[in-house]
């Protein structure tokens, strides 16, 4: 008996070639009972693709780029964990990139990763309007989505979480709380994400008819994040006007402030209300219980590698682009409200 063919099983199952390889490949948007039916087949047949020779006849790699912010940010660090497990589903490996500054390295990355014949690229790294990236990626072809990150770029698909709303929910939970003077503690402004949170937290005081405090802004960029927010914090509470409450930009900015406010003899959250952003799993520890917005790493993982999956197949098989044209997602925020915004208000 002939190894059978990837011919034999699609013959088999009454299905075409490229459904058996999405099949084989766990590609999302097969029917069920489609892919029940091929797999039965597979299984008859006992059809074992080898990997090498897959690549050579495909002309694929079977690896994807993974772009992020530095590590030394959790959420990063989760993401890339959670994108490197959804891509294995796919029989895909990730090579990995660290873009920690905005730097003419980001395109050096791209150039270098498209040299390596990756099948696709994510993105979870750019700063707002780069369209020098943009066009870089759309002149090599390569299939590629943009991570918690947009473009305003009608036709680049991205998936984020709602910043502006996941900010104004939480600046506007202190203000019920009773807070006036909020600080607000952020990374780089040239940030489309920390931007949109600058946004939220802005309309949030308006709506309520609260004071923007120029001496409680402070943006601490993307180097010595660390000892820019412990100098920022120092400065802030040896003003006469000190904050009440303090908005972060990120949950690791919000853990920086903690201590240092505790090394300051401040304790949270009798005499200071601390909010972050982003949920990494340290914020749930009982010994922290950070209140934060929650981004939805799983689910924004699932949904970038499963598109940049299908845009991939697209080009393979010569397929017309799908009806998700222009793919743009954005998921709701929920505050996640824990020990540290449980302040009484004192005034100081």
């Amino acid at each position: 008996m002939h190894k059978p063919t990837m011919k034999d099983i699609a013959k088999k199952a009454g299905v075409s070639t490229a459904t058996v390889s999405r099949v084989i490949n766990n590609y999302p948007f097969v029917k069920e009972r489609t892919k029940k039916k091929v797999q039965e087949v597979i299984d008859q047949y006992k059809y074992y693709p080898d990997l090498i020779a897959r690549s050579m006849i495909k002309k694929r790699t079977f690896t994807i780029g993974l772009i992020v912010g530095g590590l030394d940010n959790p959420f990063f660090a989760e993401s890339a964990e959670c994108i490197v497990k959804e891509a294995s589903k796919f029989d895909s490996h990730v090579m990995l990139y660290v873009n920690e500054e905005k730097s003419s390295k980001m395109a050096e990355y791209i150039a270098f990763l498209i040299a390596k014949r990756v099948d696709g690229i994510i993105i979870g790294s750019m700063y707002k309007d780069d369209h020098r990236l943009i066009e870089q990626l759309d002149h090599s072809q390569i299939p590629y989505v943009l991570y918690n990150r947009k473009n305003k770029r009608k036709q680049v698909d991205y998936i984020v979480q709602d910043n502006y709303k996941g900010a104004f929910e939480a600046v506007s939970h202190l203000i019920r709380l009773g807070h006036k003077r909020i600080s607000m503690v952020y990374g780089s402004s040239e940030s489309e994400t920390v931007e949109s949170r600058l946004e939220g937290y802005h309309k949030a005081l308006a709506v309520n008819g609260l004071k923007v405090y120029p001496h409680l802004m402070h943006e601490v960029g993307f180097k010595n994040i660390e000892t820019k927010v412990r100098e920022a914090i120092r400065v802030m509470y040896s003003d006469k006007i000190k904050p009440t409450a303090i908005f972060t930009s990120a949950d690791f900015i919000a853990m920086e402030a903690m201590e240092c406010l505790s090394e300051l003899g401040y304790r949270v959250p009798e005499e200071v209300a601390i909010v972050g952003f982003d949920n990494i799993r340290l914020s749930g520890h009982s010994f922290i219980g950070l209140t934060t917005v929650n981004q939805a790493v799983e689910e924004m993982s699932k949904l970038a590698v499963e598109r940049l999956m299908q845009k991939i197949d697209e080009q393979e098989n010569n397929l017309p682009p799908s009806e998700l044209n222009s793919w743009q997602i954005k998921l709701s925020p929920q505050l996640i409200i824990r020990k540290t915004c449980g302040a009484t208000v004192q005034e100081k």
